[in-house]
């Protein structure tokens, strides 16, 4: 039996909530009010967190099939088992991709995507084949190079001279309604609302009490982290010109250097993003591979993680032909048509008919 202690838990969530959100997951539409736009998508994260534990507090602490299983029955949970695997294999294959494009616009040009994206998923193929148990263990020491890593970026990126304050100002100019269609849908589903897949991991945690608290502490670190990123990004670049660029964290550091001998500290966003992608295409792709065990149990583990990798870099290179149309697609198109339905109305409906049939066998 799989058991997760909640620190492992605990440094999974942070890895994967910033995952490849703190170099390609800003938007700056708000300008210097990103800070708004930030701190109502934490405040609305950690409800959808303690909204999925609900979930799983009435399910008895099934994972995401069991629960269908239990709420709608057996044959309509095999059909929607089935499409939340497509969708964790489509958002493996999309961060895949996040990564592939970062990789080699900002590190290695003249290397292939497909190079790039084929060595990552060899990697994360072997962790899926490792098991929960041993990425999560793993996942402790990176969540501390994590940290370590941003601090010292953060640092350094509010100590260079090229930091401005008034490129923060001015504040509340921005509109209700416009910080709102900033926060709804993409600040919610992207990353808290990502936090479905997780739905396939947290009965197993050793203590339920406890992950309650971890994983509130680890949806407010990563709140505030990227509420202090993006506070440093503007304040090099302003909010005029931070639009212009498709990673702006990177952009930003371009302009910090650790005392003139290390110039090129951007290259530590290369080490955050390879933690952060490695960790959240690992989610996926082994919430895909669990669901997979469960609707056949009868089919090989490794003939499982190969089917779920062949898929995730099918769908890397086949959705998207360039980056443009990739955080097209990301931004306008699967928020509403795959998030929203699949992270949100499915998971309210269940519920609803949990606490229905709860309620029936409690009068019985």
């Amino acid at each position: 039996m799989v058991k997760l202690a909640p620190i492992e838990i605990f440094s999974l969530m942070i890895n994967f909530l910033l995952g490849s959100a703190i170099v390609v997951g800003w938007n700056f539409e708000t300008k210097q009010d990103i800070w708004i736009t930030i701190l109502l998508s934490l405040g609305f994260g950690v409800g959808i967190f303690y909204f999925y534990l609900m979930l799983h507090s009435i399910g008895k602490w099934g994972n995401l099939i069991q629960l269908l299983e239990l709420g709608f029955g057996r044959w309509i949970s095999k059909i929607l088992g089935f499409i939340y695997y497509l969708y964790f294999i489509y958002i493996a294959g999309r961060v895949l991709k996040d990564f592939s494009f970062f990789v080699g616009q900002v590190l290695f040009h003249n290397i292939p995507f497909v190079v790039i994206s084929f060595t990552l998923l060899l990697v994360v193929s072997y962790s899926c084949y490792l098991g929960i148990e041993a990425t999560a263990r793993s996942s402790v020491i990176l969540c501390a190079f994590t940290g370590v890593f941003i601090l010292i970026l953060m640092f350094f990126g509010y100590l260079s001279p090229y930091f401005e304050f008034n490129h923060l100002t001015p504040l509340f100019r921005t509109s209700w309604k416009h910080i709102f269609s900033s926060v709804f849908p993409t600040g919610l589903t992207v990353p808290y609302g990502e936090l479905i897949v997780f739905t396939m991991f947290f009965p197993y945690a050793n203590d339920k009490k406890a992950l309650r608290k971890y994983g509130f502490i680890s949806v407010c670190t990563t709140g505030v982290l990227l509420l202090l990123a993006g506070e440093m990004i503007l304040g090099l670049l302003n909010s005029e010109t931070v639009t212009m660029y498709v990673f702006p964290f990177v952009k930003a550091l371009e302009l910090t250097s650790v005392l003139e001998f290390l110039p090129h500290i951007e290259t530590f966003a290369v080490i955050l993003n390879l933690i952060g992608g490695f960790v959240k295409i690992f989610i996926f792709m082994y919430g895909g591979v669990m669901i997979l065990a469960h609707m056949f149990p009868k089919t090989k583990p490794n003939r499982r993680i190969i089917a779920a990798a062949i898929l995730t870099f099918l769908v890397t290179f086949t959705l998207s032909k360039n980056i443009i149309q990739h955080l097209f697609i990301g931004l306008k198109i699967v928020p509403f048509y795959l998030h929203i339905p699949l992270q949100f109305i499915i998971p309210c409906i269940l519920v609803i008919c949990l606490l229905i049939k709860k309620y029936i066998v409690k009068s019985l």
